[in-house]
């Protein structure tokens, strides 16, 4: 049975940040330390999950048209010695991350299964949340498209 756009798209993004970007900013390798759902401790650093957020329709430019956009969140996980380092490396992931999903608008999907990837993200302190010694970073990403079926 085929997945369907959502789960396609998720899966699309967990594939861009579970890759090596030593050559990048961060000099992380996050190559198998992302996962699918929601977690409150990693079980190392660094490490990475990805969420289902929401799904928002609307009717389209014409009749029998739809504009939806699926919103998904990851949460992105790094060490570091000081306050300072997590809050730089934390910032370096995200940008790295975000980075390889702007890449190609498409996901890789291929043109019309969405319109674009956009992404709003910040950086945290995990001592506020009794993570010691962690940085976290979130992203927001959503991935508009058009479709005659809402989904």
């Amino acid at each position: 049975m085929p997945d369907s756009r959502v789960t396609r798209v998720l899966d699309a993004i967990k594939g861009k940040i579970a890759q090596d970007f030593s050559l990048k900013t961060s000099q992380l390798d996050m190559s198998n330390r992302c996962i699918l759902g929601s977690i409150d401790t990693p079980p190392s650093v660094p490490y990475a999950s990805v969420f289902f957020l929401d799904f928002q329709s609307e009717h389209g430019p014409t009749l029998g048209r739809y504009r939806a956009t699926p919103r998904f969140e990851a949460y992105l996980f790094v060490g570091g010695g000081s306050i300072d380092e997590r809050l730089k490396q934390t910032i370096n992931l995200c940008s790295d991350v975000i980075e390889a999903l702007t890449t190609d608008r498409f996901l890789g999907l291929g043109s019309g299964f969405i319109d674009d990837v956009l992404c709003n993200f910040t950086a945290v302190e995990g001592d506020k949340f009794g993570l010691n010694d962690i940085g976290i970073g979130y992203i927001e990403i959503s991935t508009p498209f058009q479709s005659t079926t809402g989904s």
